[in-house]
């Protein structure tokens, strides 16, 4: 079982001011790890985070790592990305067939390293990676977390419902809490805006804008979470989002081009598998992945 470690409960005791990175005359940008520093470990696991946390240390640069949350059979919360395990580990089947137990002992590391050590072959609870991330905190590391929520669900909002509830028991529900919550579905927004309303959230857009092309958001909302291939497509979409007052991160961004190009059109939030060059280009040269 994992042992919660004593977080802060009041906004005052957070250490906020790390969080947002900018330079003189520049808007605040933030950089995410994708599933952790995915680029550098199979993704979403301990190696992932751990080599995340190592980098961000290491370069003085806050970070969030990104993971996404789906329900075992037994209602843990684990953080895999697809609703099937068939792309990173040596099973098959629905997330949600499996048991804890069971999915702890399949291999997550080898579709992408020979030989993974267990850290590279290890699937992470979401209350794991919280509480490596409050570990990480107390040391000084300058990381957050992000989690999204995947649709569509068997078990509808429920999910919702348990993060929420996973942040209040740290008390990462208050006003500056290391804690940024994402999705795709609009009713999940509109939820977690009712359950933890001083959490950061972002409403994921990833083929078309659709009723949100005029920069406009949901109520509570006001970061749009947007693809990389939409955002080439429509790049004015950033400066309509601000004029409402909204701003815009970016998922995936991975190519230099398009971390240039994201710069260029004032988006504050970088998701990318390569979090080292998105720091090179906002900020200038560090040891790069290639």
């Amino acid at each position: 079982m994992t042992t919660l470690l004593r977080v802060p409960r009041r906004a005052s005791e957070w250490d906020t001011a790390g969080w947002d990175i900018s330079e003189p005359g520049t808007s605040a940008q933030r950089i995410f790890a994708h599933r952790g520093f995915s680029s550098r470990q199979p993704e979403m696991t301990l190696a992932a985070y751990q080599e995340a946390i190592q980098w961000s240390l290491a370069e003085g640069v806050p970070l969030g790592l990104e993971c996404d949350v789906h329900f075992s059979a037994d209602e843990q919360l684990v953080c895999l990305h697809d609703r099937v395990l068939d792309r990173t580990s040596d099973a098959r089947g629905l997330v949600a067939d499996w048991t804890l137990a069971q999915l702890r002992r399949l291999d997550f590391g080898s579709w992408k390293v020979l030989d993974p050590a267990p850290e590279q072959r290890s699937l992470v609870t979401l209350a794991e990676l919280m509480a490596l991330v409050a570990g990480a905190r107390i040391r000084g590391a300058d990381v957050s977390l992000v989690i999204e929520t995947k649709h569509p669900s068997d078990r509808g909002l429920a999910i919702e419902q348990r993060v929420c509830q996973m942040l209040a028991a740290y008390g990462w529900d208050v006003p500056g809490a290391p804690v940024r919550l994402i999705t795709f579905s609009v009713p999940a927004a509109e939820l977690l805006a009712q359950l933890v309303p001083d959490v950061d959230r972002t409403l994921l857009i990833e083929h078309e804008f659709g009723r949100f092309a005029d920069g406009t958001l949901p109520g509570g909302i006001h970061v749009a979470g947007v693809a990389i291939d939409l955002l080439r497509q429509h790049p004015d979409f950033v400066e309509r989002a601000r004029a409402h007052g909204n701003e815009v991160h970016v998922w995936t961004v991975d190519d230099i081009g398009d971390i240039e190009l994201c710069r260029s059109l004032g988006v504050t939030g970088f998701t990318s598998d390569y979090p080292d060059r998105v720091r090179a280009v906002l900020y200038g040269p560090a040891q790069v992945s290639r």
